[in-house]
């Protein structure tokens, strides 16, 4: 009821005295209400709160109306007894609410704290070029490079890096059509959120004002590509409401244009993008011109327009009050039975689950009669996720029975397989009931549905580490069909999203085994695919995020829709509405009441800080060249044999011979030197056994003495000791703030309340994870500036401060300062270089000084 929800945020915000701080409670409520909840209900919310009032705004309704200025005259009356500290509340309620807080602070955290892995990426490239160089069809490279690039775009999700893209150009260049089409789409993902430099980013790939028909060619993939990326960038419910009008104006133009010009690709992008920036608004307008997209009867175009219209109106399917949302739902239904593309009929299907999402018992009417009754059994596909969006979270036995009946019964394969999966939809929040209840399925003789149920375990137990289904996995990582062994490798990847080998030792062989599946030859191209999708998925937006849908709406729809890549691969960026959605961030951000976040501020996390911390980034291997190199004999070494020769002269013919040699070398050290250096190096060339990475002496070669063996080995015995007395790592560590922490990670959290700010909402409440609003205990006391910190955009990271305000005095005034002089780094590193010189002139005179005293 966005009523009731605006009269408790109002008596928040008016707040006073003794309930001063219940405007900070205000400010909690409408970040949990931006974050969990839909794009539509949080707009009804902002659009009821009261607004601050002119006299001007008075004039120009009286000049429309009287009845119009009586109202605001009225509503002016209960404006002007709020003071402008009450005002500046309410405005910073709207820019939570509407101006794209929550969305900027979701992108500065997973901007600062990415931790991906370029090397990953360029491991990746490698295994697949020297994979597809033996002679395979130009189809499975082009699979293979197309889930090459969404990896990329996963391991990347919001995080503004496409540093590997714009490094491989040429490689990008290797896709065609539809796979251009989602490469460009991919941007989208990585920049999601990044609202304020979107047009700029996707200008290159946009269509131009001169060619409005949408072009022709590979142009026309690109520029549906850049279309749909507009859509994923501005697809969070939190981005600012200006931004969502500006896109959806200019996506609305370009649907009509590519009407004009009837370009299908066109159509089938900006029909998606057009979707996800209306997502759940309810706009009449975007999806009229939606349903004008679908009669054209293009089945690209038309299954676009379906799940963009659903898009739109999701939830939104028991609004009783409105007669065109009842008109939409009869022409869907009628459109799907006359229609002859299946495409479009998936489309619809789609669109009509999303419409009915979390409506429970008022979807039943429908979902019976036109969708699990209808023969089609696409339709009846779409019954199945509309029941799992329906009941979302609710557990319901009778529809958990429903879904049941219908995985071991129904006749088609995908009826069967999006039963299995719905199955963790409608038990998220026991996730645990999801292993048992598909145990037993993982056994089936369908491969369909032993597919569906590793997808349903790894969406259910996201996060979670869960080794017992870890276990039930691992042995279809060896199922005879490709596509289970795909869907066990994704499943096993979501579970241990934002894992480590200290928490969850069975990442490091996950991790191996991807690694040894993309590089073998002799893998199908359905296994190779899904190892180069778990390969980004278990590392997701910079190993900062996870794919739960326990979170919010959007994260819930982007899976559903993620999973339609069964059947078109460019749903595969649907996946980035779970990612880069704010509640799916792992982050703890403490904000005070005017939404600056003061670095004092710990949490306190009583466990190893090792088994919460990112996981090691691989290393990159350098090939070790061994270099022959001639054993130097040097003369101190002649001169010390030759006197072990005079030692034991006389005792045999042999030995005399030998120390009448090593005498006259002795004699002269340097010719003896020579010979034996001589020696050595004709010996080495000769036997071609000894490889020596450094130089080494005769003296090295030598057997050491006893007294030099035991030395070695009590300094051996030194080192094992050292090696096994590693200081023990703490039970507890502070987190700083803003930090990351896992969902994994919170039980063990706790806030000391000791300290100068403290969350407006106890501890017992409210967990310390997400966005906490901070109360100051000591308000009394002076803030310092450089204990708090500011949001920033990507943009503004690396620009300085402001300067402060001064007054300029010129030369010769009394006031005048001099200005410091400021030594760039380039003049620093000159200088070092001269000092370095100097240095090895002084050391060069040095050491001829002393060869000329020797």
């Amino acid at each position: 009821d966005a009523d009731a929800v605006c009269g408790i945020l109002v008596e928040l915000l008016d707040s006073s005295g003794a309930e001063e701080e219940g405007y900070l409670l205000g400010y909690q409520l409408c970040f949990d209400l931006v974050i969990e909840g839909s794009a539509g209900f949080v707009a009804q919310v902002a659009a009821k709160l009261p607004k601050k009032t002119t006299a001007a705004d008075t004039v120009q309704a009286a000049v429309e109306g009287e009845e119009e200025a009586v109202e605001v005259t009225n509503s002016n009356d209960t404006n002007n007894s709020r003071s402008d500290e009450v005002w500046s509340r309410y405005e910073q309620a709207q820019k939570v609410l509407t101006g794209g807080f929550v969305s900027e602070l979701t992108l500065q955290f997973l901007y600062k704290h990415n931790d991906a892995d370029p090397l990953i990426m360029s491991n990746l490239k490698k295994s697949l070029e020297s994979s597809s160089s033996s002679g395979s069809a130009g189809t499975k490279n082009s699979v293979l490079h197309n889930a090459a690039v969404m990896t990329h775009a996963v391991l990347n999700a919001g995080t503004t890096n496409d540093a590997f893209l714009r490094d491989d150009l040429a490689w990008m260049r290797k896709a065609n059509n539809w796979a251009r089409f989602s490469a460009v789409a991919s941007l989208g993902v990585i920049h999601a959120n990044h609202t304020t430099e979107a047009m700029t980013l996707l200008e290159p790939y946009l269509p131009k004002d001169n060619n409005n028909d949408g072009g022709s060619g590979s142009n026309a993939y690109a520029e549906g590509g850049a279309l749909y990326a507009l859509g994923l960038i501005h697809a969070s419910t939190s981005i600012p409401t200006a931004s969502r009008t500006t896109i959806a104006a200019y996506l609305q133009s370009q649907v009509r244009a590519a009407l004009e010009g009837n370009n299908e690709t066109l159509l089938h992008g900006a029909s998606l993008g057009l979707g996800l920036v209306q997502f759940g608004t309810m706009d009449m307008v975007s999806a009229a011109l939606l349903k004008e997209v679908l009669y054209t009867d293009s089945a690209v175009a038309g299954e676009a327009s379906g799940i963009g219209l659903g898009l739109i109106l999701c939830g939104h399917a028991g609004a009783t009050t409105t007669a065109e949302m009842k008109e939409y739902m009869e022409e869907l239904q009628n459109y799907a039975q006359e229609t002859q593309h299946e495409k479009i009929i998936r489309g619809i299907a789609l669109g009509l689950a999303l419409m009915h999402y979390g409506l429970e018992e008022q979807s039943d009417a429908f979902c019976d009669a036109v969708l699990l009754s209808s023969r089609d059994p696409i339709l009846r596909y779409g019954g199945m996720y509309t029941l799992a969006l329906a009941y979302i979270g609710t557990g319901n036995n009778a529809v958990i029975q429903k879904l049941l009946h219908a995985a071991v019964s129904d006749v088609s394969n995908d009826v069967r397989m999006a039963s299995v999966i719905a199955l963790a939809f409608v038990l998220h929040n026991t996730p645990d009931r999801v292993p048992e209840l598909v145990q037993l399925l993982l056994e089936s003789f369908n491969a369909h549905v032993r597919y569906a149920a590793c997808m349903a375990i790894g969406i259910a137990m996201t996060g979670t580490f869960h080794s017992a289904s870890l276990k039930l996995l691992e042995p279809m990582l060896d199922d005879p069909t490709d596509f289970v062994r795909q869907g066990a490798m994704m499943g096993s990847a979501m579970i241990l999203q934002t894992s480590n080998p200290a928490v969850a030792p069975e990442s490091r062989a996950l991790r191996d085994r991807l690694v040894s599946t993309v590089g073998d030859k002799h893998m199908s191209v359905l296994t190779k695919m899904g190892a180069v999708l778990a390969t980004g998925i278990l590392d997701a937006g910079g190993r900062n995020v996870t794919s739960s849908i326990s979170s919010s709406q959007s994260s819930a729809v982007g899976m559903a829709l993620f999973l339609q890549h069964w059947y078109w691969y460019p749903m595969m960026h649907m996946l980035s509405l779970s990612l880069t959605d704010p509640a799916s961030a792992c982050y703890s951000f403490g904000l005070t009441g005017d939404f600056h976040f003061p670095k004092s501020f710990q949490v306190q996390c009583l466990a190893k800080k090792s088994l919460f911390a990112y996981p090691k980034k691989l290393e990159e291997k350098k090939e070790e060249r061994k270099i022959r190199v001639e054993t130097v004999w040097l003369s101190t070494t002649a001169k010390s044999k030759a006197r072990e020769m005079r030692k034991g002269k006389g005792n045999t013919a042999s030995s005399s011979s030998k120390g009448g040699a090593e005498a006259a070398a002795a004699g002269d050290g340097v010719a003896a030197m020579d010979v034996e250096e001589e020696k050595a190096s004709s010996t080495l060339m000769e036997e071609g056994k000894t490889l020596l990475p450094a130089v080494t002496t005769t003296a090295a070669a030598e057997p050491p003495s006893s007294s030099n063996a035991t030395s070695l080995e009590q300094s051996k015995g030194t080192k094992k000791s050292k090696k096994h007395h590693h200081p023990s790592e703490a039970n507890s560590f502070i987190i700083a703030n803003p930090s990351r922490v896992t969902s994994h990670q919170v039980q063990f959290c706790k806030v000391d309340s000791s300290q100068r700010y403290v969350p407006v909402v106890p501890e017992k409440m409210r967990q310390p994870y997400g966005v906490i609003v901070l109360r100051d205990t000591l308000p009394d006391e002076a803030v310092d500036k450089d204990e708090m910190g500011k949001i920033k955009a990507p943009t503004e990271e690396f620009e300085a401060e402001p300067p402060e305000e001064f007054e300029w005095a010129p030369p010769g005034h009394p006031e005048y300062v001099a200005p410091t002089p400021i030594v760039s780094a380039v003049d620093e590193g000159d200088k070092e270089k001269e000092d370095d010189a100097e240095g090895d002139v002084k050391m060069e005179e040095g050491d001829e000084n002393e060869e000329a005293k020797s």
